[in-house]
């Protein structure tokens, strides 16, 4: 920020929260619930009007949402009206996450990736006005955060499927909502909230500050020469940081039953070194040889992990959206609609590292939970406190993401009298590239420490005779390869695409039982495109200017010393580690190799690079209809979808040399330089998928649905890259066996395929309430989340072509189930007296159960239980309570989700359970502007993950709370 808008941001903090909490809160006489009125399915007025009787914020989406919901031919939960941009949602996803049954997985403290009822991100369809949305990440799931929620004024989660869907999603589909702005009130509305963290503000040379700042304007002409008229446009730019403090290990456990006899043992021949244990890493007591299992006993098992750090990380982040959209209506049948959406993101972490590398080496356990030393109530074979030696090394590394999105599209529609005819052309692109540039300063010797998670996560870590804030602690005196090495790396270059288009009509058939007749048609092309080789690395420091690599590392430690980054890590936890020494990455990096930075390849491809493009064929063919039943009405709709798809992909693979084992030699496979040459693999199928409707309408109050259908969910794109990297087998005897281990993509993976029944049972005692409850059951086939099989390709091995069995991803043979209910209450108590009237509430409770198995792909797998669905929490939970009156509304909110997984790294992962209490407040203080104040993760929540063994904890991240405080003015 500069210091102009830093001053800004201080001004308005400052004088919004103090005139704010002046404001008294008077007493206001609530109205009587009214009677029912007819939704709006488009974007509604900011407020609601009964008779004399205005309705506006909290109450007015509530209102809104409710109305979307009742009338809705589906079941369905939506957030409407423009409450999004007035309530604390730093992103859509955090909207979305109000909604029953929605839950998020966290990134950087905000809801990033949505999982519906208990099934994964992956297994949603998300559009934008009804459009596919692409996405820079490695799968299909959307990263919602690139959505600002204060230019979206509606989100919809439809559960259950029907025919004119696109297909794509069996837990449902998440659609945003952007203002049609003949449907809109003409305004003008702008918005700046400051923020601050405290985090932030105890980072090295920041302030804690940054801001938000937005601007819409929507306005219609009625009646013109040519029709009405419609425009809105609003964009928004945020500079705002997002600190995090973590704790974290190598994504690999490994089983372990050895305790060093003598871990202390760091100096002295290799021979007493592998007799006291201290020389080599824990591992399972039969798989030593026999002078390593001299230099051990025997203990329980216990799960160890070769490295472990602490992460002090500073951030800063740039965000620009803008959506847009103009409207024309000639006359009443011909009504065309152009929109757009556009999201730049640039982001910058500096990531400070202290690192034990070596933490499987030399281990002596002394606390293994279940096992030995005290561990009851921990889980079996975690590792809680152990003595070890290793290297330690301050790792510094920068990460620069750039991030770009954009989508719209153009639609026409024609409404007869009996017939409606819509046409829709829609594009989307989604770019990702990430830098990384990164160097170290490793420890002089090995260091004995000895570990303890018994009173928190984060461990305490004491190192025995050794400063970790002492700079000249960190000199190697003879440089080796990667003891201190300079990268640059582009680890990510994505490149996403999708083109569609579509052709809707619907015929009314009039008053009889079947109401109506709908047909359509959807063609569209999906191009993924990454770039995941374009390494540079230099492993040494470059000898230059009469200069050893010896003398360049020391030159480095007394040169590119800094103050340590924060005055506040890892506050909520009870470790010791607070600070260690720290250099300039840029300073240690030019020190290294000369230069600011590396050159990238110009010829980068490799065999993880991906080249793939799906193409879908979609007709559906649906009816309405509708009658009575006993005296009771009933409605609703029945389809059939067909679609087709094939996929084309490319990829490269390079000649390799192969030795096999002989007489117990290990065998090899050695690439051929300048070798590589292009495969290209494809696969098609095609679906049928019904899907049925049905609703009663049991009193005027009183709703009950049903649905029936089958849908699918496409695997994650980049599963079908056909590249081939080799891997190798070192006992194989065969020149096939020994390549057997290697790894590709399978472009004939299927979808996972659904069939879904839901119910739903709806009471709506008023206007604004509703309660409901809901159950579904699903049955799940040809998932192929971590699954494997040989998948038979062939590469050039020692001259020729040899057809082999590689590992690929495979679809899971087995039918899974998944099932669960969902209770939701809106209520808002109007028959109170006085203040109490204000007073409203909303909650939300989700249960799921499923049986799936996904074993883990590591060497705990056979001590370990399988994992569940990717994104599957048993409990999930929303509710808010909210007061409103003489302009002033106050909401508290909580969110929580137990414990899911949560995979990475080709490893099951898991994320332990967590709340979150968010709090915002809003005053009127003229009709046209409104001050409002808003606190995030009040509670100081921190994000841990664990594997294997909710114990074995993997990761903890600390972000603090986020206070804002803003202006917003509306005309």
């Amino acid at each position: 920020m500069t210091a102009k808008s830093k001053t800004l941001t201080r001004a308005m903090l400052l004088a919004s929260a103090a005139t704010l909490f002046a404001v008294p809160v008077l007493a206001q006489t609530a109205p009587a619930p009214a009677a029912d009125e007819t939704p709006q399915q488009t974007a509604p007025e900011p407020s609601a009007q009964v008779g004399d009787v205005v309705v506006t914020g909290i109450r007015a989406t509530q209102r809104s949402s409710i109305a979307v919901k009742r009338d809705s031919a589906t079941i369905v939960d939506a957030i409407v009206n423009d409450e999004i941009g007035s309530q604390p949602d730093n992103s859509v996803g955090d909207t979305l996450e109000r909604i029953t049954g929605v839950t998020a997985d966290r990134f950087k403290g905000n809801a990033n990736e949505l999982s519906v009822r208990g099934l994964g991100p992956t297994l949603s369809f998300s559009t934008f006005n009804g459009r596919e949305v692409s996405t820079a990440g490695p799968d299909r799931s959307v990263a919602f955060q690139q959505f600002p929620s204060e230019l979206v004024n509606g989100v919809l989660v439809y559960k259950t499927q029907q025919a004119d869907f696109p297909e794509g999603g069996i837990a449902g589909v998440i659609d945003l909502r952007s203002i049609r702005p003949l449907d809109a009130r003409p305004r003008i509305q702008a918005e700046y909230r400051g923020v601050y963290q405290e985090k932030e503000d105890a980072a090295t040379g920041r302030d804690g500050f940054g801001y938000r700042a937005n601007i819409s304007v929507t306005n219609r002409w009625r009646d013109t020469a040519i029709g009405d008229i419609g425009v809105s446009l609003g964009y928004q730019h945020q500079d705002q940081a997002s600190p995090e403090d973590y704790y974290t290990t190598n994504s690999a456990f490994i089983p372990c039953n050895t305790s060093a006899i003598n871990p202390n043992l760091i100096t002295g021949t290799a021979a007493a070194q592998t007799a006291a244990g201290s020389s080599f890493n824990c591992a399972m007591r039969s798989t030593l040889s026999a002078a390593n299992r001299a230099g051990t006993a025997e203990v329980p098992l216990y799960f160890a992990t070769t490295s472990r750090a602490f992460q002090q990380k500073t951030t800063s982040e740039i965000r620009d959206g803008l959506i847009g959209a103009l409207q024309w209506r000639p006359n009443d049948r011909l009504d065309f609609a152009l929109d757009g959406q556009y999201s730049n993101r640039s982001s910058l972490e500096n990531r400070n590292i202290l690192a034990i590398t070596e933490a499987a080496r030399g281990i002596q356990p002394l606390i293994v939970g279940g096992q030995l030393g005290g561990g009851e109530g921990f889980s079996d074979g975690a590792l809680i406190s152990y003595r070890g030696n290793s290297n330690v090394e301050i790792q510094l590394e920068d990460r620069l993401r750039e991030e770009e999105y954009i989508g719209g599209g153009f639609a026409a529609k024609y409404s007869g009298d009996r017939l409606t005819v819509t046409t829709d052309l829609s594009y989307s692109q989604s770019v990702r590239t990430e830098l990384q540039k990164a160097t170290n300063m490793r420890s002089s010797r090995r260091v004995v420490y000895e570990l303890s998670g018994l009173d928190d996560v984060v461990p305490t870590v004491n190192f025995i005779g050794f400063d970790i804030n002492d700079p000249a602690n960190f000199i190697t005196a003879v440089p080796a390869s990667n003891t201190n090495y300079a990268r640059y790396r582009l680890v990510t270059d994505r490149h996403d695409e999708i083109a569609a288009a579509r052709i809707d009509g619907t015929y009314q058939l009039g008053e009889g039982f079947f109401r109506s007749v709908a047909a359509g048609a959807r063609v569209s092309e999906h191009q993924r495109k990454t770039d995941a080789n374009n390494n540079v690395d230099v492993a040494i420091p470059i000898a230059r200017d009469g200069l050893t690599a010896a003398q360049l590392v020391a030159q480095a430690n007394a040169n590119c010393r800094v103050p340590f980054g924060s005055s506040d890590f890892m506050s909520q936890s009870s470790t010791n580690i607070h600070s260690w020494a720290q250099f300039n990455n840029d300073c240690l990096f030019n020190t290294y190799t000369g230069r600011d930075s590396n050159p990238l390849l110009t010829d980068s491809r490799g065999p993880e690079d991906t080249d793939v493009t799906e193409t879908i064929s979609a007709v559906y063919l649906m009816t309405t209809f509708g009658s009575e039943l006993n005296g009771i009405p009933f409605s609703g709709n029945a389809g059939l979808r067909y679609v087709h798809t094939t996929v084309d992909s490319r990829g490269y693979r390079s000649a390799v040399t192969v030795t096999p084992s002989v007489a117990g030699s290990a065998a090899t496979i050695v690439t051929v330089p300048g070798t590589l040459s292009e495969v290209s693999g494809s696969g098609e199928y095609d679906y049928l998928l019904p899907s049925f409707n049905l609703n009663f309408d049991l009193n005027d109050r009183t709703k009950l649905r049903f649905g029936a259908s089958k849908a699918i969910a496409r695997v994650g794109i980049e599963e079908f890259n056909v590249g081939i990297t080799p891997v190798v087998d070192a006992t194989a005897t065969t020149v096939q066996g020994v390549l057997a281990n290697s790894t590709t993509g399978n472009p004939n993976l299927k979808p996972l395929e659904s069939w879904n029944l839901d119910t739903s049972l709806e009471w709506y005692p008023s206007r604004d309430a509703v309660f409901s409850f809901a159950t579904y059951y699903k049955w799940i086939k040809n998932a192929a989340f971590d699954a494997v099989q040989p998948y038979t390709t062939s590469i050039i091995a020692n001259g020729s072509e040899v057809t082999f069995n590689a590992v690929a991803p495979a679809n899971d043979p087995e039918t899974r189930h998944l099932y669960g209910f969902e209770i939701t209450g809106n209520y808002v108590f109007s028959f109170l007296p006085g203040l109490w009237s204000g007073l409203g509430a909303t909650a939300g409770y989700n249960y799921a159960e499923a049986d799936f198995e996904f074993p883990d792909p590591s060497t705990v797998a056979p001590y370990v239980d399988p994992a569940n669905l990717r994104g599957l929490s048993k409990n999930n939970f929303t509710g808010s309570i909210f007061w409103e009156g003489a302009g002033l509304s106050l909401r508290a909110s909580y969110r929580y989700r137990s414990d899911y997984s949560k995979p990475n790294s080709s490893t099951n992962r898991s994320v332990r359970g967590s709340g979150y209490l968010n709090l915002s407040a809003q005053y009127d203080l003229t009709d046209n502007i409104q001050l409002k104040a808003q606190a995030l993760n009040v509670t100081n929540e921190r994000d841990i993950m664990y594997k294997p063994g909710e114990d074995a904890i993997t990761e903890v991240s600390e972000s603090n709370p986020q206070y804002y405080f803003g202006v917003r003015f509306r005309y």
